[in-house]
């Protein structure tokens, strides 16, 4: 899965909106953070920002239902 780079009013809007809604969708979202940190290029601040959101979204998520 290939990330576009994103603008930072898109990571606020993001940041508000990005909301783990079951146990698939925090299972495909921790595979994308983890597909994120183990490819070669070095990570842009973009998808730093975006995976600082999915973090969030995921400590959230667990807090809440796990």
């Amino acid at each position: 899965m290939s990330l576009q780079p994103i603008s930072l009013l898109d990571a606020i809007k993001m940041e508000k909106e990005f909301k783990i809604t079951s146990a698939q969708h925090y299972e495909d979202t921790m595979i994308t953070i983890f597909e994120l940190q183990e490819q070669e290029d070095p990570l842009t601040a973009s998808q730093i920002k975006e995976i600082e959101i999915m973090l969030q979204a995921a400590a959230k998520y667990e807090d809440e239902e796990l």
